[in-house]
Order: C-alpha cells, then sequence, then structure tokens
C-alpha cells in the first residue's frame, strides 16, 4: 500500500479588476500597458489575466505572484485578543 499525501497549496492574494473591454485586442493592448507600468514603478513579479464574461466582454485582472507576495498573520495574536495574566484581579471584598 502506498499512501499519496496531496500537498495543500494556500490560495495566493486576490486578483484586482482593471477595466473591462469590448474586443480581446483592446484587452491586450491594457495588459501590456500594465506591463510597462508595473516595470516602470518597479512593481516585478506581478501576473495579469484576461477572463472573457458571459456578455462578450474581457475583463482584464492582476495580482502579485503568490511566490512572491508575503505571507500574513491571521489576528489570532493580536494583544486585545490575549488575556493579561500580570495583571491581579481587583478585590472588592466587602466593604462595611
Amino acid at each position: 500500500m502506498t499512501e499519496e499525501v496531496k500537498e495543500v497549496q494556500k490560495p495566493g492574494p486576490k486578483w484586482s479588476l482593471g477595466k473591462t473591454f469590448p474586443t480581446y485586442e483592446g484587452a491586450i493592448k491594457q495588459v501590456e500597458i500594465l506591463k510597462n507600468s508595473f516595470t516602470e514603478n518597479k512593481q516585478e513579479n506581478m501576473q495579469t489575466k484576461i477572463r472573457r464574461k458571459a456578455n462578450d466582454t474581457f475583463l482584464v485582472k492582476y495580482r502579485k505572484d503568490p511566490a512572491f507576495a508575503k505571507e500574513t498573520k491571521n489576528g489570532s495574536g493580536n494583544k486585545k485578543n490575549k488575556g493579561n495574566s500580570k495583571k491581579g484581579k481587583a478585590d472588592t471584598g466587602t466593604s462595611v
């Protein structure tokens, strides 16, 4: 028996929506413009893609390459979520 271990891949950053175009050629021009602006602004490792929508328009999307994206921590390490054990609880006691 051999067990296959599937490597779970975390999803990368979300795709940002660019513009929609009525033709594929217009979308290709926008991708080239985006790539030029990425290199001018020193934003290397960016990805672009063109998606065809149901109404026969083309949507240009872009994002940072997941291989180079920084991992973000979840909010569980926030100070507000941690109990402070150093503080003693105030003992109100019974006052007469």
